[in-house]
C-alpha cells in the first residue's frame, strides 16, 4: 500500500506550494502519459469532427468544442511537467500541474453534465429540423 500512496504525497495540499529543485517520484511520468493521452484525443476530435460527426453537425459543434479544450489542456500538460524537470523555479510548483489536472476534469464535468441536461432536447430540435428539411425539399425524380 506504501507503494501506491508514496508517488501520491507528491501531490499532497500542504506540499503543493513547495519549489522543489529536483524530481524524486515516479508519479509525474504516469501525470504526463494522461496528459499525452488527453492531447491526442482532443487533437484527433477537434481536427476531424466531420468525419467522426458523419454529416451531424451538433456532433461536430460538440467534438470540435470538446476536442479543442482537451487537445489545449492536454497540451498544456507536457509543457508544465518539462518546466517541472528542468526546475525553471515559476512553473516548478506542484500547484501547475494540479490545476491542469482540475481544468481537464472541469471540462470533463462540463461535458457530463450537458450530455444529461442540455443534449436530449438539441438532439430532439436537430432531428425534427432535419425531418422538416426532407419534407420541405423532398428529392426530385429524374425525368426519363
Amino acid at each position: 500500500m506504501d507503494i501506491v500512496l508514496e508517488p501520491l504525497g507528491e501531490l499532497a495540499p500542504n506540499r503543493l506550494l513547495d519549489d522543489p529543485r529536483s524530481v524524486e517520484s515516479g508519479i509525474y511520468l504516469v501525470i504526463l502519459g494522461f496528459f499525452a493521452l488527453v492531447f491526442l484525443v482532443g487533437l484527433v476530435l477537434s481536427l476531424m469532427p466531420d468525419r467522426l460527426a458523419r454529416g451531424n453537425r451538433l456532433h461536430r459543434q460538440l467534438f470540435a468544442r470538446y476536442g479543442a479544450w482537451a487537445a489545449w489542456l492536454g497540451g498544456a500538460g507536457p509543457f508544465v511537467i518539462a518546466l517541472r524537470y528542468v526546475n525553471v523555479p515559476l512553473f516548478s510548483k506542484r500547484i501547475w500541474t494540479v490545476v491542469n489536472i482540475i481544468a481537464i476534469l472541469a471540462v470533463a464535468a462540463h461535458f457530463i453534465w450537458y450530455r444529461f441536461a442540455r443534449y436530449p432536447d438539441e438532439i430532439a430540435d436537430y432531428e425534427e429540423e432535419q425531418r422538416r428539411r426532407r419534407h420541405i425539399n423532398p428529392p426530385r425524380r429524374r425525368r426519363r
